[in-house]
Parts: structure tokens; sequence; C-alpha cells
């Protein structure tokens, strides 16, 4: 068996999502949770109406040409597959504090040769301030348009992967919507979408591109807390507002607000549910593989915690490096088995997640159960990772999403999933949701927690205004998770808490057991 990277270039040629091996946005977020964002953008269409520049470090999966096209406002980008396209330069310490520090706004470091600004290069499409009544910062907005920049897993370390490619698509979908239906206070939104390639070096290109060359108005990111740590980091010293999912509030990040649910929600809610589940609560013996992150180390911790107060016995942590660091899986795995886990939780990649299961369903005879909690897992993407061994063992986990097929959607009781999906449907179509929904309403999350504190922002729309108006978020609830509150609170890592409980089933789909969301157990 060759390295991990040499399975994935294996495997590009494939299609379906059974041959998919990817991290999840996610996140996907996950984005993901999903996780969401992407780069380079597949010509297969997106609506008319939107509005995307493209500049990139890595090629859109199933891409096999280098070409331009145009429909409607939206310009789309494609490249051969593996091809590199030159993107920022690599910024040593671009989310340092010790850099000098600079007014919102302010020009980045030079770009490299055939990076976007360099000489010879495109320029981009800068959006120079608009005057405000209000003397706020208005970088990244004018009379007609708000720039918005998110960064994404779209390639693995440059490897493309399509696990990114719903959300992302959800994202423009979105958008699309918005535009095409006046905008927000008669502006469009203009997405600038990078690679961060879920690495240090791609998150600084990132940060460069999408807060000091391009100067968005604002930035989110989706998967892969470290690289949401080294943006978040740059964006909070130049003055950029800046959206995310995970993280963990006892070790907050800087700047970040909530656009769904923590990873300290999520590890606290599961060990309830474990407790009350008829399977997992006879069971007391748990493993937990956590990505070795010093942003994930104190969520293992928490979720440690949790569950011993509720009478489980946390037998082994396992830290596992990054899927492109050359793991060793089955010492992961002989580890846990010394241990005698009976229930392994995964804090980690989707990727990680399959290397372990496909090894104990090659002969490892693990004999453990799993369970979850997002970090990626609750898409169906990801389940077809787990397969067969997921299905058969029916696992249960938790998501903070009604799941996108589930009939409960059409109730009063799964957020705006129903709205999301009518969306979707009416731009794409209703065999296009069934296929690409589980992924894609990530996008209506982001895409809607941003509109609605931008619409109540104003006209008069600065930085100073839209943040004002996200810290006075008092049970948002136009989102596909439960409502978000940060009024009267200055944790603003604190999102949803609503969960909803997924079973894995035949045909890589999962089944929601409850009847949308429930507020615990």
């Amino acid at each position: 068996m060759g390295s991990l990277l040499e399975q994935i270039r294996a495997m590009r040629g494939k299609t379906g999502a059974a041959a998919v091996v990817g991290l999840g946005a996610a996140a996907v977020w996950v984005l993901l949770l999903a996780v969401v964002g992407a780069i380079a953008v597949a010509g297969d269409g997106g609506g008319g109406g939107g509005s995307e520049e493209v500049a990139a470090t890595g090629a859109l999966p199933g891409s096999s040409s280098s070409s331009s096209s145009s429909s409607g406002d939206t310009t789309f980008t494609t490249t051969a597959t593996g091809e590199t396209i030159p993107g920022s330069p690599t910024v040593p310490g671009a989310a340092d504090p010790s850099l000098p520090a600079a007014t919102p706004g302010a020009p980045g470091a030079p770009a490299a040769p055939g990076a976007p600004g360099a000489p010879g290069a495109p320029a981009p499409q800068q959006a120079a301030g608009a005057p405000s009544p209000s003397g706020g910062d208005t970088t990244g907005v004018t009379d007609s348009e708000i720039r918005i920049g998110l960064h994404a897993p779209v390639t693995f370390s440059g490897v493309p992967l399509n696990l990114a490619e719903d959300p992302i698509t959800g994202v423009r979908t979105y958008v699309d919507h918005i535009n095409a239906n006046g905008g927000i206070n008669g502006r469009k939104i203009v997405l600038d979408i990078q690679d961060d390639r879920y690495d240090q070096e791609g998150a600084r290109n990132s940060a460069q591109t999408l807060i000091n060359d391009h100067k968005n108005f604002l930035v989110s990111g989706t998967l892969g807390i470290d690289q949401i740590a080294t943006v978040a980091a740059e964006a909070a010293r130049r003055g950029v507002p800046y959206v995310a999912a995970g993280g963990s509030e006892p070790s907050p990040i800087a700047g970040m607000y909530q656009l769904s649910a923590s990873y300290s929600t999520h590890v606290q809610q599961l060990a309830a549910f474990m407790a009350k589940d008829p399977k997992l609560s006879k069971l007391k013996k748990v493993g937990i593989v956590a990505v070795d992150s010093e942003f994930v180390r104190p969520v293992a911790e928490e979720f440690k915690r949790a569950a011993e107060d509720r009478g489980f016995e946390v037998v082994a942590i396992v830290y596992n490096q990054k899927p492109a660091q050359n793991p060793d899986y089955n010492g992961y795995i002989l580890q846990f088995r010394q241990a005698g886990t009976e229930i392994l939780v995964p804090l980690t990649d989707p990727l990680t997640t399959q290397q372990i299961v496909q090894r104990c369903a090659g002969g490892a005879a693990c004999g453990w159960t799993y369970t979850f909690s997002n970090f990626a897992h609750d898409s169906d993407t990801a389940l077809t990772l787990f397969t067969p061994t997921w299905v058969q063992q029916q696992v249960r986990g938790l998501s903070s999403a009604c799941y996108y097929t589930a009939p409960e959607v059409e109730g009063g009781n799964c957020g705006a999933m129903k709205v999301a999906r009518e969306q979707w449907i009416a731009a794409r179509g209703e065999e296009d949701w069934m296929e690409n929904g589980s992924g894609g309403a990530a996008g209506y999350q982001i895409v809607s927690f941003l509109r609605g504190a931008l619409q109540e922002a104003g006209r008069d729309l600065t930085r100073e205004r839209f943040r004002g108006a996200l810290a006075a978020y008092n049970g948002y609830s136009d989102l596909v998770t439960g409502p978000i509150t940060f009024a009267g609170s200055r944790n603003t890592m604190h999102g949803a808490e609503k969960m909803t409980v997924l079973e894995a089933q035949s045909g890589n789909k999962y089944k929601m057991i409850t009847p949308g969301f429930v507020d615990g157990f």
C-alpha cells in the first residue's frame, strides 16, 4: 500500500461517492459542516445573478482543462486536474501578532510573480470602501457590491477532492438566490473563495489573499480548526470580521463568531446522548481519537470529563496526526484494542475515521462500535467512507441540523431546512437536492448567518455596524441549525445548542430518529 497521498491520487479518476477519499468542511464544517468554501469553480453552472472571483492554489475535482466561461454575472474558471494555479505567496508569520500593525484594509505584502496583483497578472476586482455617513470602516463595500471571502480545504495538500463540492455549490446557489432577488440592501454579494489545502501554509496564503490582497469586507472559515485559527488571527489583527464553525469555548479563537455549534456543545451533548441511548449506555469503555491540535485537545478533555460524569470510563485518548503526515493508523488501533475500547468516538476528520474503520473491517477485529457528533461525520459523503461497518452497526450520532430528506423537514422543528430545500430545488431541481442536499444545505447556514447581520446593518454598511448586528443576535433562527444568540454575552464561540439524532442506514444514507431538534438528552 502506497502513501495516503498516492492512494488519493490513484482514486481521483474514479467517479461516485464511494471513490471519495477526503476531508469533510468542512467542514464540513463541515463543513464540514460542515464544511464550505472553494476556489477553482467548475464550469457546471451555478445559476445567474451571482458574482464570484476565482483565485486559487488548486484545481477543482473533476476539471480537466484550463478555460474560462461566464453565466450571467458569475465567472467560472476551470483548470487541468492536478495543475497548480499561482496564488498569493506564503507569508511567514502572516497571522503573527509580532508583525507590524496595520490599519484595516492596508496593503499586504508584495505579491509573488504570477500571483493576483503581481506585474503581468490580472488585477483582482478590488472594492474601494464606499463613503460611510457614520465614518466607519467600509473596506470591501461599494455602492453596488459586498465582497465576502471564504477559505476551505478544496484540495488536500494540493490533491483535488470533491468532499467539499456540495457545500461549495450550496454557498454559490444561495448567494445567487440573494443576488437575483435584489441583493442585500441593494448590494450584490461577490464571493472570493480560496483553497486553504487543510494545511498551515495554505491557511497563511488564504489569509494573505483574502484579507490583505483582496481586502474583503468579511471572511468566513469552513473546515479545519487549525486553518480557521490561523486566518482568524490575521483577520483580528487587521480588523476584519471573521465567522466560522467549531472550536472550544474554554479556549476561544479571538474575534471569531460561531456560525453553527461549538465543539464544546457537541461533546457535551454527545456524552448526554450516550448515557441515554439503549445500546451505548450498556457499554462503558470509551476511546477517543482526536486530531493533534492545540484547539482540539481541550475538546477531548471536555468530552472525557462529561463522559466520566455520566458513568463512562475513558480508557484511551489518541491524538492523531493529519492524513498528510502518514499517521500510524495500525498503532492507533492497537492502543484502543489494548485498552479494551467498547465505543470509539472520533473528534477528528472523516478520512482518519475511515482509515480506522477500514482496517478494523479488513481483519483487525476491533470489536467496538462508534458514535459521533458532527466533526463532518454527519453527511452522506462521510458515511460512504465508513461503509459497510457503520451501516451494519447502525451507528448513531448527533448532528446540529435536521437530515435533509427527513419528512420532519416539512414541520416546524427543523429550522430553515425547508426553505433551504425549496431554494435549492428552484435553482437546481429536486433530483439534485436528493443527490447533493446533504452537504449543500451547509451553504444555507453560512449565507443566511451572514445575510441576517448584513441586512440589519442597513445601507450604511460598515464593519462596526456588521459586528454590532452579529452581537445583537437573539434567537436568530433563519438557519438550518437551531437558533443562535450572542446578545447579553461576550462568548461569541457559543452558537446553536439543539441537536438531532441520526442512524446509519443502507444506501449510504442516514435516518433521523428524533422528531426534529431536541434540546437535550
